[in-house]
Formats: C-alpha cells, sequence, structure tokens
C-alpha cells in the first residue's frame, strides 16, 4: 500500500498484479507506505478504511480527498501465477508449495475451497458507507496505472521495472477445469473485464 494523498490517490497493492513494480517505481513519492509483512503490503479496501484512512484524516487528508486505486488479474491468470509461485525452489517442503501438484490439480483445489486465494471483489469492498474503489486497471494495462499515477504526482511516467516475477513455466489445464475455475470466480472476471 502506498498513500499519496498530496497527489489525490492511494495505492492498494493487490497480490500478483505487478504491484511489486509499481512500489518500485513510485515508492519516493508516497507519504505512507507499507510494505511488510505481505498482510499489511496487501491490505484490503476495508482494512485500509479501518486503519490508515483515518490516520490520513487525522493529517488533513479526508477520505473524499483521495481516490483508491488497484490492478486486478485475470483470475486464470492470477491463479496460474500463485501456481508458479508456490512451485519455486524456496518453498519446496512448505505446506504450500505446489512443486509436485499440477496446475490443473491446484486449480481444482482452489475451485473447492481446499486453497483460499482471496477475491478481486472482496479485496475491493470498502466499509459500509464509505467511496468505493474508484480505479480498477487490468493487470495487462500496468502502464495505463504507472501512466495516470505520474500524472497526478507531476513527473514524467517511469519505465515500470519487473520486479518479485514468478519463475515461468509451462502448464496445463483441462478445458473443464478452466470453466470450473471461471465459474468459481466469475464476479472477478465481471470485475477485470469492467476495468481500465
Amino acid at each position: 500500500m502506498m498513500a499519496m494523498p498530496q497527489a489525490g490517490f492511494c495505492f492498494l497493492a493487490t497480490t500478483k498484479t505487478g504491484s511489486t513494480s509499481l512500489e518500485a517505481a513510485f515508492q519516493r513519492h508516497a507519504q505512507l507506505l507499507a510494505r511488510r509483512p505481505p498482510r499489511m503490503k496487501h491490505m484490503t479496501a476495508r482494512t485500509f478504511d479501518a486503519v490508515f484512512a483515518p490516520v490520513l484524516e487525522h493529517y488533513g487528508h479526508p477520505r473524499e480527498s483521495y481516490e483508491l486505486l488497484c490492478v486486478v488479474r485475470e483470475p486464470v491468470d492470477w491463479v496460474h501465477s500463485w501456481w508458479r509461485y508456490r512451485a519455486r525452489p524456496e518453498a519446496v517442503g512448505t505446506p504450500n508449495s505446489t512443486a509436485d501438484v499440477s496446475f490443473d490439480a491446484f486449480a481444482r483445489q482452489v475451485v473447492s475451497g481446499e486453497v483460499h486465494l482471496g477475491s478481486w471483489v472482496e479485496f475491493t469492498r470498502t466499509l459500509p458507507g464509505r467511496p468505493p474503489v474508484e480505479r480498477v486497471y487490468r493487470y495487462e494495462n500496468l502502464d495505463r496505472a504507472a501512466d495516470w499515477m505520474a500524472r497526478r504526482l507531476g513527473v514524467a511516467a517511469p519505465d515500470v521495472p519487473r520486479v518479485n516475477v514468478s519463475p515461468r513455466s509451462e502448464s496445463g489445464i483441462a478445458a473443464t477445469t478452466r470453466a470450473l475455475l471461471e465459474e468459481h470466480f466469475a464476479d472477478d472476471v465481471a470485475l477485470h473485464e469492467a476495468a481500465r
């Protein structure tokens, strides 16, 4: 999470969407920056409303004076990124390791509820009576998010570095499993499709 209310926005760092790259590009402009632990870095809109919005308001930035911004990813691609991340060598031997699990099997674990990764819709849900997350960008349009942030800050648009990238690997998913995953994340698919 990066708070830049002086420029009229706060960035909520969603998982597996290039948030670390945007953080690397813009962190020097942040008035507040939450990087660790991961649950703080990737706080939901509700947590932001409950914890950080009151702090910003105390220091002269009421919630209505800035927008919330985040990036979302196509859900099947997002689940695939989680699978790759959990297969990295340093995760081998941990309970979440997918080193010996196919992507298709991992996707079925997500659908069954055995693995819980969250939801974009849940992530972007604000507290009752609070403004919504006003700007939701697609992962594939990360440069648009960076351009908008740069314009708000009055700085040149940066080349967004690719950092914290999970190792690439080829994997297959059955058409039936993909359909189950898309049905499981139907609201998130709709949110991604409606994003900028």
